[in-house]
């Protein structure tokens, strides 16, 4: 698509997802859209759109906005899928969720700049592999949390998963956020 019409198509989009009353919308609609995408829900398709209403949520925000922008959908999207840890302990629960909810927190600061930047192809491999890396990590950091990875929710999606016996489900990660980026 010629980059002109692409910039028009763009800024259409921009006038109707950032009209005010909607905006506040965009950071629940991402975790509500990634929570239906687990294995509760099991609708894996969404995953692939759902970190792009995150991604307008945090465009035009200051580091400490994007922070906290990121930090509730990230905060939402736990509660979403362990809430079965209010079973074994609720402060633990809302712990956990309020500690991991950090990582997304991190990754929208970290992308922030990489989002707002539409004059290269970098941004589709860079963001992708900052939520890798802190997907890695929260696997790792103080013993782990490897539930809910991202590529967990495409288990159901046999033709993407194959790439796991490759890549890991860290590559499929990997993937469902480029094609979010994209």
């Amino acid at each position: 698509m010629p980059l002109r019409k692409r910039e028009k198509i763009q800024k259409m989009l921009r006038q109707i997802v950032y009209k005010a009353q909607f905006k506040f919308l965009l950071i629940p609609l991402s975790a509500v859209l990634l929570i239906l995408s687990f294995e509760r829900f099991n609708i894996a398709v969404l995953a692939w759109v759902a970190f792009v209403p995150l991604f307008f949520a945090i465009e035009d925000a200051k580091p400490s906005g994007a922070f906290l922008r990121s930090y509730l959908a990230g905060a939402l999207f736990f509660f979403g899928t362990i809430y079965w840890l209010i079973h074994v302990t609720l402060p633990g629960m809302i712990a956990a969720v309020l500690y991991l909810a950090l990582y997304f927190a991190v990754f929208g600061v970290l992308c922030l700049s990489a989002i707002r930047d539409r004059s290269s192809i970098m941004p589709v491999f860079l963001i992708p592999a900052l939520w890798v890396t802190l997907e890695w990590i929260r696997a790792r950091l103080f013993t782990g949390f490897g539930w809910v990875l991202l590529a967990h929710s495409q288990s159901h999606n046999l033709p993407i998963v194959q790439i796991s016996d490759i890549t890991g489900a860290y590559g499929v990660s990997f993937l469902v956020v480029m094609v979010n980026v994209a």
